[in-house]
Parts: C-alpha cells; sequence; structure tokens
C-alpha cells in the first residue's frame, strides 16, 4: 500500500484508514466516476477522507484493493464497515443518509413532482453516455478534437492508445493471479476488446458523438426554457442538483479532450456555453477537478516515464472498462 496516498480532506482525521467512522473514499482525481462524487461530497459539505488509488502502477488490481473491489474500480466508498462501489450507488448512499440539517439534498423533495421528475431524468440520460469510450475514442479519431487540455496532452494521448490495446490481456494476466475473482476479470476482458472494436472504427465513434450530440441538445433546449426570472437557474432548478454534477463532469472532460467545439462552442449550443463558464466557478468544481500543477505532481509521484509502462494506466482517465454501464 506504499505507493497510494491516504489524505484527509475537510479537517478530517485519516489516521484510521477506513476501518472506524468517518467516510474514506478510494479514487483518482482524473476518473470520470470518481470526479463525480468527489464534487457530491462538496456540494453536500461532507468531511471524508480520501485514499488516492495509483492507477498507473496498477494499484486497483493489488490484492488489499480487490478484497475492497473485485472488479478492481475506482470509485469506492467506506462509512465505517460499509462498502459501497459503483458512483451511482454511492450518489444515492449519500443522498439516502447524509441529507439532514446542513447538508443539502441534491434530489429536490419540496419543489415538487415535476421538478424531482426533470432531475431524475436528465441524471439518467446523462450517465448512459458511454464516457470511456468517447475518452478513449478522441484519442484514435483526433479530426474531431481541437486543442486538447491537460491531461489530456499529446505524449499522454499516446500512452493511453498504447495501453487499450493491450488492456485485454493485462486483465487476463490478473483474473490467472486472483482465481476467486477470475470469472469477473475474464469477463472485463472480453468486453475490452468489444470496446476496443468500437472505440478504433470511425463510424461507430461518430454514432456515439451523435448520441452525446442528443443529449447536449436536450440539455440546451432545457436551459432555454428558463424564463427570466429563473436566469439564476442551473439544469432544472435554482438548486444545484445530482444532474448538474453529472452534466458539470461531461461537459468538463469534452472541453478537455477539446471536443467543446465540436458540440457547443462557436454559437452551436449558446445555453451550455454559457452554463460551463458559471459553474466552473462554483466552489465545489474548483474542489474536484485537478489543476495543471495537480498533474505535474502525479507525474512526479508515480516515479515512472510519461509514456506509462503499466497498460492499466488508461483507467486514470479514460472513466472504466465498462463502457455501457450508466455509473461505475
Amino acid at each position: 500500500m506504499a505507493a497510494s496516498t491516504v489524505k484527509e480532506e475537510v479537517g478530517r482525521s485519516s489516521n484510521d484508514n477506513g476501518k472506524g467512522n468517518g467516510l474514506l473514499l478510494y479514487h483518482h482525481h482524473y476518473s470520470f466516476y470518481s470526479q463525480k462524487v468527489i464534487m457530491a461530497l462538496h456540494e453536500k459539505k461532507l468531511p471524508y477522507k480520501e485514499h488516492v488509488i495509483n492507477l498507473t502502477k496498477g494499484e486497483q488490481f493489488q490484492p488489499w484493493f480487490l478484497r475492497i473491489n473485485p472488479r478492481g474500480e475506482v470509485p469506492v466508498l467506506k462509512d465505517g464497515v460499509r462498502v459501497i462501489p459503483d458512483s451511482g450507488r454511492i450518489l444515492d448512499y449519500l443522498e439516502d443518509n447524509f441529507s439532514n440539517g446542513d447538508t443539502p439534498r441534491l434530489i429536490p423533495l419540496d419543489q415538487g413532482p415535476e421538478i424531482r421528475q426533470k432531475v431524475l431524468q436528465f441524471r439518467t440520460v446523462i450517465d448512459h453516455i458511454p464516457a470511456g469510450t468517447v475518452t478513449m475514442g478522441s484519442f484514435f479519431h483526433p479530426e474531431f478534437c481541437q486543442n486538447p487540455k491537460q491531461p489530456f496532452i499529446q505524449p499522454v494521448r499516446k500512452a493511453l492508445m498504447a495501453a487499450e490495446k493491450n488492456s485485454a490481456d493485462v486483465l487476463r494476466m490478473h483474473a490467472e493471479r486472483n482465481p476467486e475473482i477470475q470469472d469477473i476479470l475474464l469477463q472485463k476482458a472480453k468486453f475490452q476488446e468489444t470496446k476496443h472494436a468500437s472505440v478504433t472504427d470511425k463510424d461507430e465513434y461518430k454514432k456515439i458523438l451523435n448520441q452525446v450530440d442528443s443529449v447536449l441538445s436536450q440539455v440546451e433546449k432545457e436551459l432555454q426554457s428558463h424564463t427570466e426570472d429563473q436566469e439564476n437557474w442551473w439544469l432544472c432548478s435554482d438548486r444545484f442538483t445530482v444532474a448538474d454534477i453529472g452534466l458539470t463532469i461531461l461537459l468538463d472532460r469534452l472541453n478537455r479532450l477539446g471536443l467543446e467545439h465540436y458540440f457547443w462552442e462557436d454559437g452551436k449550443k449558446p445555453h451550455i456555453s454559457q452554463y460551463y463558464r458559471r459553474v466552473q466557478q462554483r466552489d465545489s468544481y474548483k474542489k474536484t477537478i485537478p489543476s495543471a500543477l495537480s498533474l505535474v505532481k502525479m507525474f512526479i509521484q508515480t516515479q515512472a516515464p510519461l509514456i506509462v509502462g503499466v497498460v492499466t494506466a488508461m483507467t486514470v482517465v479514460v472513466g472504466g472498462i465498462y463502457y455501457y454501464r450508466k455509473n461505475k
């Protein structure tokens, strides 16, 4: 466990490493699905401890972590002795168990059934976007992208493309080393081969981009429908909801991939453009999205060359192996 980092957030003690009370989040700062949970924790103003999993060195496949989550995926939340994997399940857990007093709800119950239903609807359609495939496909089809930003600089893109090609073999290797969860890892390896065919085929990738554009068109229509007295609303309400968290992390990923001009800039979807500029000023966004300095520190801490030698590095920024799953 020496390669990982345990750190306190919002003033919490980190000396029990999840064995006692309190929230402990296993994650990586550039994991798409981890970012959703981190932003939710900050929106709810919940103190937590974090254990950063060194995905570039394959720490998610270490025996100690596989005992926590046999899928070898982040994020995972520990609340005392409870273990909750999958970002969607974690968000639901936080909403069900931490929505009292000064901890705001992310799915409002007091603004009427119409707003609540709209929040849930947008959460669902946004969560169904295969973020991992969108990310990896952009590396193989750079013609769709303009000016990719950190952490998706060219050396990283090349390294992740190389990792993508070998990831199924790596999963099979770990399956052999962990017979008790062999079936889970072999299933992931098989699907990874299918995913690779999808991200490398331009026509298939274009279909996925069309899916993203369809969702963003629904978002643009909703934002445009806000009346003058709703000019300070977020997506569905004057409150920042779980739908806003999903939308924010999605927009930020698309922007960093260099896909903002493809989807909303240059006047294509002006309300989304305004929304994204506005949400970047939110405190929870600033605490969730790593800075350029954080990227430099990450590479120093890995003690590895920029062209990552461990093929599982792709999970750092891709968002997961199972691109068809709505949540991780």
